[in-house]
């Protein structure tokens, strides 16, 4: 298992795990991101903002929301 935020561009893996700050969990599961759900890294450069792809839609992610969310390769 790993982060969100250690995947490299055109990664798809599967949220294992959300924070358990609730109101950040919240805030991914509003925006689509449950675990099982399937996700597709559509930007990381590595610093700034993440750009991943859920369920159809693209969300960006701030590093340390990224790097709070595990995910299975």
């Amino acid at each position: 298992m790993t982060t969100l935020a250690a995947l490299s561009a055109g990664s798809r893996a599967l949220v294992n795990a959300l924070p358990e700050q609730q109101r950040l969990s919240r805030r991914l599961i509003a925006l689509g991101l449950t675990p099982g759900s399937e996700v597709h890294v559509l930007q990381n450069r590595g610093r700034g903002p993440l750009i991943v792809e859920a369920h159809g839609a693209r969300i960006a992610l701030g590093r340390r929301q990224a790097d709070r969310v595990t995910v299975i390769e």
